[in-house]
């Protein structure tokens, strides 16, 4: 018989794997919080949940309720609901959320639209800014997201599934978000067909739907245009029931769960690699009488909601042999039917995860196998710096391999506002004229993934050296010089040049990809004026990207060099 867990309990759960996985994982209950709003059916009390992090790295949940949707502070030892959204009353519950920049788009079917919640004045106070209709103008009766069962945001596009208002079957009607999250823009409808979700990576869509018979299925939809999207092909399967769906990193499998239809209502696993040709590869349940509700990945893991059978992790570093890494059963009563744990949100950048019960509220885990990103640290140009190349360079968050992200660099001044993303922890700038104006300069770095923004630690201000004239940072300067190490590639020797203007107390560096030293060459040792030279021996070090820093009281500079063996 299941056991029944109570607010705010705190303990461990160990568990042990499949028995051909000798190692042990272990998944540690942080928090529970059943703080109920409403009720329907006599049993119902929550539904869906999402994430929210702000600037500074706070986290927050967000748990759909009957009456409205709660916001609950995750940053202290225990989870306190800080703020509470009323809204209309939902049958079921059902009420879905999601986030974009400092905005949460909550819908219901219960006839609001979507709400817009500001978000950004958390953990004081959260407004909601309006409830936003939108209709056709020249078929307002028919076409209108008065309703919405679902709703996915991916790229700054909101895209509101399930709308029955929105005719002939209310698949997804499609928002830019922009020019002014608060006033979503109309940009086209795929609705030839009912979609209960949609799953949107880059450019294409993962529609499911839930319909039985010849409709239902999963539709993959290139959005390339989103004016006027177009399907590319559909994944059919006997009795199916598609509910939701999630892609591996390397978009070669999708994860479908099937809520309804004759088919098992597991998760199944597809071969899209040659798509639109696709082959089912497996499945995968944890409890067989009970159904499994929705999949969201991260990693090499998918976390899953899977009604009474509770919610845990499924390794998928081999997408063809799924098996359980953690577990968590959060529903007291009998397996079979709609109760039980009906969401999870695995995207914090502290490696925590939520998950929601329907009866039980909202629960917080750790996973050894999601480690926490760090919050990116500057670099280089450094705080109140004077510098001539433009080289950018930051901490690493997190393994790209295991926990995939983008860097977003902005640079600013009172002329320039420009932002680059990348996956790389530098950026040189080739060529950018507004640069090189003498004037002061902002920069920092944000890191994110499909659903969190975390910027980084600090701001750093620096002045550009103008290349074109001789300036007075530059009359400083003039005479020291760094130049670019020979050979480079190099393996494993290489040369570094530079030159002293003066007599001058030296120091010069080697620092790995992630900001981490690894060499002292010179440390702050007087050298003569003049050109000087210094080898570097890398034969204890991986291929790959290097940074060397030359330092004096009058100069720094910093050169990236490559180490291929």
């Amino acid at each position: 018989m299941k056991s029944y867990y109570c607010s705010f309990l705190f303990y461990t759960v160990l568990l042990f794997l499949n028995s051909s996985h000798a190692q042990e994982q272990r998944l540690q209950l942080l928090g529970n919080l059943n703080n109920p709003h409403g009720v329907s059916g006599g049993t119902t009390y929550f539904s869906s949940c999402w994430g929210w992090v702000s600037p500074d790295g706070r986290e927050y949940a967000l748990l759909g309720t009957c009456n409205g949707t709660s916001i609950i502070d995750l940053n202290s030892d225990s989870l306190k609901e800080i703020q509470f959204i009323p809204g209309a009353f939902a049958s079921y519950c059902l009420r879905e959320m999601k986030t974009y920049k400092h905005y949460a788009y909550i819908i219901t079917e219960g006839g609001e639209g979507t709400q817009i919640v500001d978000l950004s004045r958390l953990p004081d106070t959260a407004i909601l800014v309006k409830n936003f209709i939108y209709r056709d103008s020249a078929n307002p009766t028919t076409k209108h997201t008065t309703y919405a069962h679902t709703v996915t945001i991916s790229d700054g596009y909101l895209y509101l599934n399930g709308c029955r208002g929105w005719k002939p079957a209310g698949g997804t009607v499609i928002f830019s978000l922009r020019n002014d999250p608060t006033n979503p823009e109309f940009l086209s409808a795929f609705s030839d067909n009912y979609f209960h979700d949609t799953y949107v990576r880059n450019d294409t869509m993962y529609a499911s739907s839930i319909s039985t018979g010849r409709l239902g299925g999963l539709y993959i939809i290139d959005l390339a245009d989103k004016i006027s999207p177009s399907g590319i092909g559909k994944i059919s399967y006997d009795g199916s029931g598609t509910h939701n769906s999630w892609v591996s990193l390397n978009g070669n499998y999708v994860f479908t769960a099937d809520e309804i239809g004759t088919t098992q209502h597991n998760m199944k696993v597809w071969d899209i690699n040659n798509f639109p040709e696709y082959q089912y590869v497996t499945s995968w349940h944890g409890d067989p009488t009970s159904i499994v509700h929705n999949v969201h990945g991260r990693g090499n893991y998918v976390y899953v909601a899977h009604y009474t059978g509770g919610m845990g992790v499924v390794d998928i570093q081999d997408p063809t042999t799924p098996f359980t890494a953690a577990w968590f059963d959060s529903y007291p009563g009998a397996s079979g039917g709609y109760a039980g744990s009906w969401g999870v949100y695995p995207y914090f950048p502290s490696g925590r995860w939520i998950g929601s019960d329907m009866q039980t509220g909202l629960y917080l885990f750790s996973f050894d196998s999601l480690k926490p990103r760090e919050r990116v640290q500057l670099l280089m140009p450094e705080n109140n710096s004077v510098t001539a190349p433009l080289i950018f360079w930051w901490r690493s968050a997190a393994s790209q391999t295991h926990d995939p992200h983008l860097y977003d660099l902005y640079v600013s001044s009172d002329a320039v506002d420009t932002v680059i993303t990348t996956k790389d922890t530098s950026f040189t700038f080739i060529s950018f004229p507004k640069l090189y104006d003498g004037q002061p300069f902002d920069w920092f770095v944000i890191v994110r993934d499909e659903f969190t923004e975390v910027s980084s630690t600090d701001t750093f201000h620096f002045t550009h050296i103008n290349p074109l004239g001789i300036s007075n940072n530059e009359e400083q300067t003039a005479g020291f010089q760094l130049k670019q190490n020979y050979p480079n590639p190099f393996n494993p020797i290489t040369k570094i040049l530079f030159t002293l203007l003066t007599i001058s107390e030296v120091s010069l560096k080697i620092y790995n990809s992630l900001g981490e030293e690894v060499l002292t060459i010179l440390d702050k040792e007087m050298l003569s004026a003049g050109n000087q030279e210094v080898y570097f021996n890398a034969s204890g070090l991986p291929s790959g990207a290097y940074y060397y820093r030359l330092t004096t009281p009058q100069f720094t500079e910093t050169k990236q060099m490559t180490l291929l063996k």
